[in-house]
């Protein structure tokens, strides 16, 4: 989001940590949720997830680990890169078992062209063409066909250079299925989002924001409130990096 003097040197032309407002060589990221009591105090911890990201020296995540509050795995997705650091693929397995995969192809410019999903039984369930992306990798729009080449749904995102400020996603006849807004401290911080989703009879929007109360010693978040439209603390969420050595 912003630049940093400690950006990590990296062999990638895109970077997740740089567009997740990311600073250091971090390696792993674990987060922990935790309940607030009546009066936004932290609470207990949710029985359910801490979830562990684990990044390349690139600066790119490479594994997402799911676990309850006693250390049991329950889903891991394990990611693979294309050289410049775009997405390749992704696999997801809960209970040793693959619940869903996905992966995307580039062109010779090495700019994406396209991306299937495919179900647990390896099965391609949709393809996705129109992946275009902006200048720091982030997809910017993409339109879904199911495996009989049946048009479903597209996709299109705003950005503020590597902030995304904005999706909404339309069915095959262009009616809004759903949309989000996002705004940013002057830390490139969220600290507000919107959520709306359009149903057959009802269309419902939820308000999130975001207070940060404490930073490591090289600027990253520590512990993070999140506040619903009333003023009401609904979730802290604490963050605890592993750096690289140097």
């Amino acid at each position: 989001m912003i630049a940093c003097n400690n950006k990590t040197e990296t062999k990638a032309k895109y970077n997740d940590l740089t567009n997740d407002n990311l600073k250091g060589a971090i390696a792993a990221i674990e987060e922990s949720p935790y309940q607030t009591d009546s009066t936004g105090k932290i609470g207990t911890m949710d029985s359910c997830c801490i979830d562990v990201t684990e990044y390349n020296e690139d600066g790119n995540s490479v594994k997402n680990i799911s676990k309850d509050s006693k250390g049991t795995v329950k889903s891991e997705t394990v990611f693979a890169r294309h050289e410049n650091g775009l997405w390749k693929s992704a696999t997801e397995t809960k209970d040793g078992k693959t619940r869903l995969a996905f992966d995307t192809q580039l062109d010779k410019d090495g700019k994406y062209v396209g991306g299937q999903a495919f179900d647990s039984a390896g099965k391609m369930e949709f393809y996705y063409t129109g992946l275009g992306e902006n200048e720091y990798g982030q997809v910017m729009s993409w339109k879904q066909y199911d495996k009989d080449s049946v048009f479903r749904m597209e996709g299109e995102g705003k950005f503020d250079k590597n902030m995304q400020t904005g999706f909404t996603v339309k069915d095959s006849v262009g009616k809004m299925k759903s949309s989000s807004t996002s705004k940013y401290n002057d830390k490139g911080e969220q600290i507000e989002s919107s959520n709306t989703n359009v149903g057959k009879d009802s269309t419902t929007t939820k308000v999130t924001k975001y207070s940060y109360e404490s930073h490591d010693d090289t600027g990253n978040w520590t512990q993070r409130t999140e506040w619903n439209d009333k003023g009401k603390a609904t979730k802290i969420v604490k963050r605890v990096y592993t750096y690289r050595k140097k």
